[in-house]
């Protein structure tokens, strides 16, 4: 028996009972989710170090007082960097899960936040009330660079979409087929574009040796009832939230160390904070991964007292990992600033 779009859409985690924010609710007054990766953390394990979100699903899609600025920030970079940000595999199943993914989002906005998405029956239309966007209910006739437009501009989630050619496979990987990159932290993310998992990660120490087995069985497991969150986290001397070259040190690349005084501790130094979550598309069967990019001033994690764990998680970084995220750069004088 055939199942309905609607059943399928329902057997999603994310489609199912997500309560309202309420309207006392105010996103102005919504301060950023304080995420301190490496806090109370004594030594560093590569692993995927992931944490069950599926009984609050509503922890998803965020907004908080940065998404005016955020969002406004991201559409201009899709005028910028068209070439970089958006991407759709031009086969059907690609589009199919792009338009699945947008039908979940715009449900969500909508069930989640009702005072700032409100729906035009008559139009098919919804209206974001803090940035004034416009986006349609439904995919309907848009193409994909349409819909990935509408969502760029109205999250502050970047998202990648993954599919398998032969998805009955257990040994075949995961290929990037859709999404939209308006965070890239150092790295150019056309060139990932149709390239499986272990090309992408190809840069990232100790992938092969300790997380490619890991994070396959993962992909393949994950389901529509599923909701998992992990976070990783680096040091950026600059303010940029768009990045295509250089946040990572790379195999044989001779890192320049950064003298104290060539930092802006005041306004350049930040903690970069991904939260990233997983789940699968239930129509599509795709897996979805949603980035949220967090810029914490240095400053701030000192005033909170937490200098010295920070201090602690920097030395603790193994050596291939430190090289990778440019701790021979930074972290004498990263270090030096915080115990100041």
């Amino acid at each position: 028996m055939e199942v309905s779009n609607e059943t399928l859409l329902n057997s999603s985690v994310l489609a199912n009972n997500i309560p309202s924010v309420g309207y006392e609710f105010n996103w102005e007054k919504a301060d950023p989710l304080p995420i301190r990766p490496f806090a109370n953390k004594r030594n560093f394990n590569v692993s995927m170090g992931l944490n069950n979100l599926s009984k609050t699903p509503e922890d998803w899609i965020l907004i908080e007082n940065t998404y005016l600025e955020q969002t406004r920030l991201r559409k201009k970079y899709t005028k910028q960097f068209p070439d970089q940000m958006l991407h759709c595999f031009n086969n059907k199943i690609s589009t199919e899960a792009l338009r699945e993914f947008y039908e979940l989002v715009t449900n969500y906005l909508l069930t989640r936040y009702p005072q700032y998405f409100t729906y035009n029956k008559k139009t098919g239309v919804i209206h974001n009330e803090i940035n004034n966007e416009y986006l349609p209910r439904v995919a309907g006739k848009n193409t994909p660079k349409e819909l990935e437009l509408f969502l760029a501009a109205n999250l502050e989630e970047d998202f990648l979409i993954l599919i398998k050619d032969n998805a009955k496979d257990p040994e075949e990987e995961y290929i990037l087929r859709a999404g939209v990159t308006g965070f890239p932290a150092g790295f150019d993310p056309s060139a990932s574009h149709n390239k499986p998992i272990s090309y992408i990660h190809s840069p990232v120490p100790q992938y092969r040796e300790r997380l490619k087995v890991i994070m396959g069985r993962f992909f393949n497991k994950l389901e529509p009832k599923d909701l998992w969150v992990r976070h990783n986290w680096s040091i950026q001397t600059h303010r940029a939230f768009f990045n295509l070259s250089s946040n990572h040190g790379r195999e044989g690349e001779k890192v320049k160390q950064l003298r104290y005084d060539e930092i802006d501790f005041e306004n350049a130094c930040f903690l970069r904070v991904e939260r990233q979550i997983f789940t699968r598309l239930p129509k599509s069967r795709a897996n979805v991964m949603t980035i949220r990019t967090y810029l914490t001033p240095i400053k701030k994690i000192k005033e909170e007292g937490l200098g010295e764990e920070l201090c602690r998680a920097i030395d603790a970084l193994p050596e291939e990992l430190g090289h990778y995220k440019k701790r021979g750069a930074w972290g004498e004088a990263v270090k030096e600033f915080l115990l100041k």
